[in-house]
């Protein structure tokens, strides 16, 4: 991951629906925010000019490639509970995480997310999609669940989150994924190229992409290979807390 993914075609996607989530709905550039289960600091480093921004990570391993990328407010803590003062940040970040066998209760997590978001605040999530989609890279990346959308919409708002956006996405390249997960083209229990953006295929998977983008960014996809949500902490729930 870390020797692709700045260039990669499919982390250079979420990386842009990350940064134009965290752009629309940041309050200022003196905001804080918190990528929870930061990985090697990709994500991080892009959202760092929309405000003061803080990685966590239980991986020692991760944390230290985000040191490499000059990476320096960081933490080491778990997802399952953050070692965060309650209504400490603006935005939360949850990206490809709480699919994770670390994550022991989604629910649990999510509401901790929630607790670490100020009043307003807003929660970016991605989420590996569909059961029948797991694959050796699945094992290789630890993954313990898949998500469907209602599913997704239904623990957000059961914690306390008002949805404001959500929609599947990697919807174009959907049936050459099926047919790679469910067919054993991705045996190797590795889903890029070694190469990242030196390939002609990675050139051409990411103007698919661009070209995806540009309607995710207008509509809903009604299937893909992930689910991307926006969400706020919902005023509401905190009336219920009291």
């Amino acid at each position: 991951m870390a020797a692709v993914e700045d260039t990669h075609w499919w982390y250079h996607a979420l990386h842009d629906l990350i940064a134009d989530a965290v752009a629309t709905h940041a309050p200022s550039d003196s905001g804080r925010i918190l990528d929870a289960g930061c990985g090697t600091g990709a994500v991080l480093k892009r959202v760092e000019t929309f405000g003061h921004a803080v990685g966590v990570d239980l991986s020692d391993d991760a944390l230290g490639f985000c040191r490499a990328r000059g990476l320096r407010d960081l933490v080491r803590g778990d997802v399952n509970a953050l070692p965060f003062a309650s209504e400490s940040f603006e935005t939360v970040i949850s990206s490809s995480v709480l699919y994770h066998q670390w994550v022991t209760d989604v629910a649990a997590a999510l509401r901790d997310l929630r607790r670490v978001l100020k009043p307003g605040g807003r929660l970016v999530l991605n989420l590996p999609a569909y059961t029948f989609l797991r694959s050796p890279h699945d094992d290789a990346v630890l993954t313990a669940r898949r998500f469907r959308k209602t599913e997704v919409r239904r623990l957000l708002e059961g914690c306390g989150f008002r949805v404001e956006r959500i929609t599947y996405w990697t919807t174009l390249l959907f049936p050459a994924a099926l047919i790679a997960r469910t067919l054993g083209a991705s045996s190797t229990g590795q889903d890029f190229d070694a190469a990242g953006g030196a390939t002609f295929r990675n050139r051409l998977l990411s103007t698919v992409m661009a070209i995806e983008l540009a309607l995710v960014r207008r509509l809903p996809m009604p299937f893909g290979v992930a689910i991307f949500a926006v969400a706020e902490r919902a005023a509401a729930a905190d009336r219920l807390a009291r």
